[in-house]
């Protein structure tokens, strides 16, 4: 990927000679877009599809080192004010093929932290999902047999049925034979009833059994594709959609690393080390239920189990996220939210010294 990329930065830059040779008009773009594989892409006119994407890449849009400067474009924008809007410009929405949440820029030069369950699914709710399917595959298998009792129940039935009928048509005209053959009508009329009843259950089954064999099959291609997938769109404060690959995914705990090139990104810094007080206030930044670029606040409750504990309302999608002080520094990367039935409940946090501990040498 490296060498790639290494070729097409050479590729633009001999076009950005030969037409400075060619004398091309100094005001001529070039622009670059990145597609859905993320794979950078350069033209001098940007395609239609991608017209709202593309960028150009004058010096305007470029910092001094070569690099396109999100990080001045973001605070030129949104002009943050405080500590904790200036986190939130470096804070991202992550989407993978399980759903969508949140990461922060950790660095200037692109790395993203965020939870190893936002973009590989949470295993823990990956195994109650396949043991719930093997339950219901074992009913299905009961319900099969069920079915086959009764099928070949129904076609006992028809071989008496044919037997009696043939018995019937072996007496001799009278009463007898005329009370036979009333009894044999009311057999047969009860045959089809049950027949046709099963055949409409057994349609229904089929239908029902159809609709769960798709979605466990959509289901099980998802969770492959979540383990195996590497490129993940990122979307800025601003809407800018983006795609990062990964670096890392740490073994030991929820954590990920990611990765954008060619970018100059705002950062959000780590807290300085030291012990967070009781009632100290915390902030989690993310995007919590489908909504970007929100904020929660909160305070520090405590530890509980090597991980921050905070009433900071933690939602799904704010995993991933950013949990900061009141310095706009972050302490931990939000992870998960206990449930209670009687209040709201509390979030938690992996601190960011775990963090640092499993990625230091990609962050140095």
């Amino acid at each position: 990927m490296c060498t790639q990329k290494m070729q097409s930065v050479a590729m633009v830059l001999g076009l950005c000679l030969l037409t400075g040779f060619c004398g091309i008009p100094a005001d001529a773009e070039i622009y670059k877009y990145q597609d859905e594989a993320g794979k950078w892409h350069f033209t001098d006119t940007p395609p239609e599809s991608k017209a709202d994407s593309a960028e150009p890449m004058g010096e305007a849009a470029q910092s001094k080192t070569g690099l396109e400067d999100l990080r001045k474009a973001l605070t030129e924008k949104y002009h943050p004010e405080t500590p904790v809007e200036t986190a939130a410009i470096a804070t991202v929405t992550i989407e993978s093929n399980i759903g969508k949440g949140s990461g922060f820029f950790i660095s200037t030069d692109g790395h993203i932290l965020t939870n190893r369950h936002v973009i590989r699914g949470d295993t823990e709710q990956f195994q109650k999902a396949d043991k719930a399917l093997d339950t219901i595959d074992e009913r299905l298998d009961k319900i099969n047999d069920q079915f086959a009792a009764e099928k070949a129940r129904l076609e006992k039935f028809k071989r008496h049925l044919n037997e009696y009928q043939r018995a019937i048509a072996d007496l001799p005209e009278g009463a007898t034979k005329r009370r036979e053959q009333r009894r044999y009508e009311i057999e047969r009329d009860r045959y089809e009833s049950q027949k046709q009843e099963f055949k409409n259950k057994q349609s229904e089954y089929e239908n029902r059994k159809a609709i769960y064999e798709d979605k466990k099959h959509a289901y099980r291609y998802t969770t492959s594709a979540a383990a195996l997938t590497r490129n993940f769109k990122i979307i800025l404060k601003n809407g800018r959609e983006l795609y990062a690959y990964l670096i890392r995914i740490s073994r030991d705990h929820d954590l990920a690393l990611l990765k954008i090139d060619g970018y100059r990104t705002p950062d959000i810094r780590i807290a300085q080390p030291g012990r967070l007080c009781q009632g100290d206030p915390l902030y989690a930044i993310g995007s919590p239920v489908g909504l970007r670029d929100s904020v929660s606040k909160g305070i520090f409750s405590g530890y509980e189990k090597s991980f921050i504990k905070t009433d900071a309302k933690i939602y799904p999608g704010n995993s991933g996220g950013p949990l900061i002080n009141k310095d706009g520094r972050v302490v931990g990367i939000n992870s998960f939210k206990q449930l209670t039935r009687r209040f709201e409940g509390l979030g938690f946090a992996i601190p960011i010294r775990v963090a640092t501990s499993e990625f230091g040498p990609y962050l140095n």
